[in-house]
């Protein structure tokens, strides 16, 4: 083959590529609106499902970590969320993640508005990764702690004090998308916006500042860094790569074909050594399967497949 035709052969593979993943992220956004859309009509279905930005009076999912932490503080053994949990990483791994998460679909748009990096500092990225893993752990011990008082019967006297919310879903109560999904929206289906800047203002109480601020903080993360909360932060997130490292679906790099070109690696918004995967599959505990890097890939030498390690 002569030099030119390897070259536009080499553009017209780019070409197909840059095609291919403007038709995935289409596909995802319509989905993520769709589920979103779906998740709001009110229909009551029990099955909880492994994402946030769910459970208020007007989803029709719950989110299985709000229906866990309120099945544990009252002594229910959580066999239904955590079913839901375990089944849906282990066969498709954080696919919820990726393409059905209300928190995570935010994310996106924020990206998409502001142009936040992929990349940061590969040190400080291996550190933060972590953070969130400590917050799922320091979250089920409030969980089990708040457990042990309802076993003395000393869970009422918590919540006359702080609020049932904080009685019955600790993490809830601050947690950024349910302020997002729920106390925000809840506010405006009441109609009790305040009616001034001073009214908002006197309407503050220390619990509702807290809350606005960390979504405040959370949505400007994810302004400079992409899924900067799914990254380091989220708990349902952590709890999810905890059972899918070794899902049955996954992303699978053929090394014959791979020329090393490193787009996989650029365009992964969890920032993912893709070039490097060991044994051919990409780490699928911290992989949110968007399939970006399968679909930029020119030379396929990225697969998703149903396949054993």
């Amino acid at each position: 083959m002569s030099k030119e035709k390897k070259i536009l052969g080499i553009e017209s593979s780019h070409k197909r590529a840059i095609r291919k993943l403007y038709t995935l992220r289409a596909s995802r956004f319509a989905i993520q609106v769709i589920f979103l859309i779906i998740a709001n009509e009110s229909l009551n279905l029990l099955l909880p499902l492994p994402v946030i930005g769910l459970s208020y009076p007007w989803t029709s999912f719950p989110s299985a970590l709000d229906m866990l932490q309120a099945m544990i503080i009252l002594l229910i053994p959580p066999l239904l969320p955590l079913g839901s949990i375990i089944f849906f990483n282990a066969l498709f791994g954080r696919i919820f993640c990726g393409w059905i998460c209300p928190f995570g679909f935010v994310q996106d748009v924020i990206h998409y508005l502001t142009s936040s990096k992929n990349f940061i500092k590969s040190s400080l990225h291996s550190r933060l990764k972590y953070i969130k893993y400590i917050i799922a752990v320091f979250s089920i011990l409030i969980f089990i702690g708040w457990a042990y008082l309802d076993s003395i019967n000393q869970l009422n006297s918590l919540a006359s004090t702080y609020g049932r919310g904080v009685a019955l879903m600790p993490y809830t109560s601050f947690s950024p998308d349910a302020t997002l999904f729920g106390t925000l929206l809840f506010i405006f289906s009441l109609g009790i916006l305040p009616n001034s800047i001073s009214s908002f203002f006197s309407s503050f109480n220390a619990a509702i500042f807290i809350r606005y601020l960390i979504l405040i903080l959370v949505l400007l993360a994810c302004s400079r860094v992409t899924r900067f909360w799914c990254r380091y932060v989220c708990p349902m997130g952590a709890i999810n790569a905890t059972f899918s490292t070794r899902s049955a679906l996954g992303i699978y790099r053929d090394v014959g074909k791979c020329d090393d070109c490193g787009i996989c690696n650029k365009i992964c918004p969890v920032q993912i050594d893709v070039v490097n995967a060991k044994l051919g599959r990409i780490d699928s505990k911290e992989c949110i399967m968007c399939f970006e890097c399968v679909a930029a890939c020119h030379t396929r030498a990225l697969n998703v497949t149903f396949k054993r390690r």
